[in-house]
């Protein structure tokens, strides 16, 4: 007898533990000087709940990363102008709300979440000091690769059987729910909401 029903562990769940174990395990390999941090934030974003949603906002993440690699370095270019040093207080709003209007009127709204992302890392990690483009190139890879593992597990690793099963089962339904909607003496009217009702609270 079972003391409780707990719920399933999702698929996408599991393939973004997966993206995040592969770059903590990269980035530990690499050695002690380099922090998968960046990478697993962007794994984690970038993971879609399907293929077919990995293919369509691939893309996305690509121009959002060049987007706010792109800010990010202007970014610290003008931080670095302006003889304040807290400079950047002032950029990183005002960066955060120009990507969210170029990104909104190239219709590209899909983009604005990695892109703000991208921005914000390079913004509040670079040293104040030397070396501040390489480290804002290494973020910028680092970003690249929790992306890539992202998006090829979700392309790669399919769908349980069991989760097909669920599928048909579910279309089957829908199908039964038409059929005895289409009989003869049947009420159209009671076939819409039974079907609305099996649309809000289908399993």
């Amino acid at each position: 007898m079972k003391l409780c029903h707990l719920p399933s562990i999702g698929m996408r769940n599991i393939k973004t533990m997966l993206a995040v174990f592969i770059c903590v395990v990269v980035f530990a390999i690499m050695g002690p000087g380099f922090n998968p941090l960046v990478a697993a934030i962007a794994a984690v974003i970038t993971m879609g709940p399907s293929i077919e949603n990995s293919i369509e906002t691939g893309w996305n993440r690509i121009l959002g990363t060049a987007f706010g690699g792109a800010a990010g370095m202007l970014g610290i270019f003008a931080a670095n102008l302006i003889p304040y040093e807290f400079a950047y207080v002032f950029i990183i709003p005002l960066g955060i709300m120009g990507l969210i209007y170029l990104c909104n009127n190239i219709n590209k709204s899909g983009a604005i979440v990695i892109t703000c992302v991208v921005f914000l890392i390079l913004m509040t990690t670079y040293p104040r000091d030397a070396g501040i483009y390489m480290l804002a190139i290494l973020r910028l890879l680092e970003t690249s690769f929790g992306i890539i593992v992202a998006f090829l597990i979700n392309r790669f690793i399919k769908v349980p059987e069991c989760d097909e099963k669920s599928a048909d089962a579910e279309s089957e339904t829908k199908k039964e729910l038409i059929t005895v909607a289409e009989k003869p003496g049947s009420s159209r009217k009671k076939f819409k909401v039974s079907n609305i009702l099996y649309m809000i609270f289908k399993p």
